[in-house]
């Protein structure tokens, strides 16, 4: 794994896909990286795990506006787009965390090999809460 950090975008497929994000006028490229986490029964890959928590991180900081640990670039594209993340986003991103933090991840397989894997998970959560927050009651009381 190509990681330089625990932060969400602290690695190559996160940095990757920002590239997508950028060229795009809606969060259409969030949407597809969230929801591919949902498209296998199996195994979650690396890329794809690391896409999706990139794309939730986004979902979180067009709600609340806290760009702390986004590159720069994808921080304008957000200032750029207000408004763009629905709850319906918030409700995917929730949804491909569980997803990236279940036993059928090979990204949080990785980071729990990792010395630093515990303040992996404990960002994790924290980008989880953001987005219950989001969205309210509603998801926090699951």
């Amino acid at each position: 794994m190509g990681a330089w950090g625990t932060g969400v975008f602290d690695n190559d497929d996160a940095a990757d896909w920002a590239y997508e994000l950028e060229d795009a006028s809606d969060l259409a490229p969030a949407r597809q990286a969230m929801s591919a986490t949902m498209d296998t029964d199996g195994y979650l890959e690396l890329p794809e795990g690391a896409s999706a928590v990139a794309a939730a991180a986004v979902v979180a900081a067009s709600f609340d506006g806290n760009l702390k640990g986004l590159p720069e670039r994808i921080g304008e594209w957000i200032d750029d787009h207000p408004d763009t993340a629905s709850r319906g986003d918030a409700r995917l991103a929730i949804d491909a965390l569980e997803r990236v933090m279940s036993e059928e991840s090979e990204l949080r397989h990785l980071w729990a090999e990792a010395p630093e894997g515990q303040e992996w998970a404990q960002e994790i959560e924290r980008l989880r809460h953001r987005l219950v927050r989001a969205i309210g009651d509603e998801v926090g009381a699951e």
